[in-house]
């Protein structure tokens, strides 16, 4: 199996996944980035699959993690 830190993640994903690590829904995303939220979906799945994530929360830990992201330093 591929080590997280190894798997490529496009720009637009790692965009959507650091919103989804602060909380924000799919709804709100797709608001934000100007794209529709079936679109935030569908690469909230692609990153999903890629990461091997059970759930949302399941996918913002082991990005948190594994360092996939990285966090505004206010954002606890």
């Amino acid at each position: 199996m591929q080590h997280l830190e190894d798997i490529y993640i496009t720009r637009r994903e790692r965009e959507i996944l650091l919103k989804l690590c602060l909380g924000y829904t799919a709804k709100e995303i797709g608001s934000q980035l100007y794209i529709a939220t079936g679109t935030v979906e569908k690469h909230k799945r692609n990153l999903l699959l890629k990461t091997s994530a059970r759930n949302t929360v399941d996918l913002a830990v082991k990005a948190i993690y594994h360092g996939l992201v990285k966090m505004p330093e206010n954002w606890a």
